[in-house]
């Protein structure tokens, strides 16, 4: 048994560990980051939708603030017509009375004391003495309007003699939300201040239909590894101090607009700038609470949704378990060792016995079962490579499907293996071409559009049918392998989720058409007209431009042969028509491409 072992090689071992070591590190990177990047995916549909609401919201808020601005206006305009011009002739019962018969929550009248206002009469008593001073915009809009300017700030809604600013906290009851109007036309002494509360109409509108309540119905129906979702006011997280005038509490200034926000951390304030200043999504993973947690900012504009001037953006904040990601990997990965153990196992027991028994049967033959060893044990590697990329993939489906038991997700680890699918019946249909040259070049052509990640479809019928004569299996070749190039050159300039070609062949009524199709970028309607001219092309900087098309006009025009291209938004389509005939070929392709 020692001698055994002392012929056993162990360098070849030790390399075909390696290899294993090395796929499985390799596999294991591969699925974390396809993962990962699912998982990005899935915020990013989250993020969408909410933006998506927010605009939608924010837009029915403008109307609802206007609506309400509007009735604030007609309000004034009837305390105007029921008080004295001089607010010494008026008194605060008069203004409790005109309250409750304009359905409004209160009225103040401001009275202009040097570079200050003051409130001097009001429905509400703790609104007397109240000075406007310290509330910004409220009061850069008074002193327009005592100026008897137009009001110009930037935000809410100015009309003659009259300005309503955005739902706000009162500066004199903090646990109140109001909606205020400003009106002066220079025949009062006062500024009038009609006022209502819209904090449970808010409240009401948005746990029902609005951004809030579809974000808990994401939440409910995504509880697997969605942790939390909310719509945050960046300028908070990034200011050290309190906010202009001590108003850090107030409705504005709230750090979180919708949703909810536990999941903090210190990188926060840095990603989220980062996100800003690419206008982009940041993703980054983080540890809160012991839980690891994959965080993402993506920031959006929203103007109606904007309390100062400033064009600041919201952020979106998506928070999801990372530990799901990490248990599929580990569950992927333990069955990966599992396998290749056993194999691996199998593999040297293997070569033990032949090592055995070839020493056993000739002494003398050491130098061939060396030779022989090494052939097996690359044999054994091949096997090994091929069997694991098979049972991984499957793995790596049903792993997700069984731990997760979301069908989306099951759809998008089953996807490669459906593209496989497609890529094995495209083949097949390859085959049964009954034209080898024809069969020949799409399965050349099958294999490049897998290489750049281009969606291809083959399908053809009646082929048995097609008998050439006069046309050449090799200019037929050069005709379709002519299209397809220019096809697979167009379709390379989009997105990989957009790239698509097609190819369909039949013979017809004694005619053969090949259909072929791709998707590209529209081409301008003065450039369609001229793509058989010789010399011409829309591809520029590209060698040998301009001669397919024409080229393959001319073998038509041979055969009496035509064709015809139709462009669109979406692509291109040439369809091409040869009859066939007892000496002549009928060939009708369509092909999309873009020169």
């Amino acid at each position: 048994m020692q001698k055994i072992f002392d012929k056993f090689p162990f360098k070849t071992l030790i390399i075909f560990l390696i290899a294993i070591v090395t796929m499985n590190i390799t596999y294991y990177n591969h699925s974390k980051t396809l993962l990962l990047n699912q998982q990005k995916e899935k915020i990013d549909i989250l993020t969408s939708t909410i933006s998506t609401l927010l605009d939608s919201q924010s837009e029915g808020e403008a109307s609802y603030e206007e609506m309400i601005a509007q009735n604030l206006r007609s309000s004034a305009l009837a305390i105007q017509e029921a008080l004295d011009p001089d607010f010494h002739q008026v008194d605060n019962a008069q203004l409790v009375a005109l309250t409750k018969k304009l359905d409004l929550d209160g009225i103040s009248l401001f009275e202009r004391r040097g570079d200050d206002f003051v409130v001097v009469r009001s429905s509400d008593p703790k609104e007397l003495n109240a000075s406007s001073k310290t509330w910004g915009i409220v009061y850069d809009a008074q002193l327009q309007l005592s100026d008897k300017k137009k009001v110009n700030i930037g935000t809410g809604l100015a009309l003659e003699h009259f300005w309503s600013g955005p739902i706000d906290t009162a500066s004199t009851d903090e646990s109140v939300i109001r909606k205020w109007g400003e009106y002066f036309d220079g025949t009062t002494n006062y500024i009038i201040n009609p006022y209502v509360n819209v904090a449970n109409s808010l409240s009401h509108y948005r746990n029902k239909i609005g951004v809030d309540a579809n974000i808990t119905k994401l939440l409910a129906s995504n509880q697997d590894n969605l942790l939390e979702i909310a719509v945050l006011n960046s300028e908070k997280i990034f200011k050290n101090g309190p906010t202009p005038y001590q108003r850090d509490n107030w409705y504005s200034e709230r750090l979180i607009e919708y949703g909810s926000y536990d999941y903090r951390d210190t990188l926060e304030g840095d990603n989220m700038q980062e996100a800003i200043r690419l206008k982009q999504p940041v993703y980054y993973v983080t540890q809160i609470n012991g839980k690891k947690v994959l965080k993402s900012f993506t920031p959006f504009l929203t103007s109606n949704l904007k309390y100062k001037k400033e064009e600041i953006p919201k952020v979106v904040m998506v928070a999801t378990d990372y530990s799901q990601v990490q248990k599929a990997l580990n569950g992927q990965l333990s069955d990966v060792i599992l396998f290749m153990t056993i194999v691996t196992t199998l593999g040297l027991a293997s070569i033990s016995a032949f090592l055995i028994l070839t020493r056993k049967r000739n002494e003398g033959l050491v130098k061939n079962v060396q030779d022989v060893y090494l052939d097996n044990i690359n044999s054994i590697v091949q096997s090994i490579k091929e069997q694991r990329h098979d049972i991984s993939n499957h793995l790596t489906a049903l792993s997700w499907m069984l731990k997760s038991k979301r069908y989306e997700s099951a759809e998008e680890y089953i996807r490669p293996l459906v593209h496989d699918a497609a890529m094995l019946e495209n083949q097949i249909k390859a085959i049964e071409i009954n034209v080898p040259a024809i069969s020949a070049i799409i399965q050349a052509k099958l294999a490049q559009s897998e290489l750049h990640n281009i969606a291809m479809h083959v399908e053809f019928s009646r082929m048995d049918n097609l008998r050439l004569t006069t046309m050449k299996a090799t200019d037929l070749v050069r005709v379709i392998s002519n299209l397809m190039d220019n096809a697979f050159d167009a379709t390379l300039e989009l997105p990989v989720q957009e790239r698509s070609v097609s190819i369909e062949g039949n013979v017809t009524d004694n005619q053969l058409h090949i259909r072929i199709r791709n998707s590209c970028h529209p081409l301008p309607a003065n450039s369609q007209a001229r793509l058989f001219e010789a010399g011409f092309s829309t591809k520029m900087g590209k060698k040998n431009k301009g001669l397919g098309l024409h080229i393959i006009q001319q073998l038509l025009e041979q055969h009496r042969g035509t064709i015809e291209c139709d462009a669109s938004e979406n692509g291109m389509t040439f369809s091409l028509m040869l009859p066939l005939k007892s000496d002549v070929e009928n060939m009708s392709v369509n092909a999309n491409f873009h020169l």
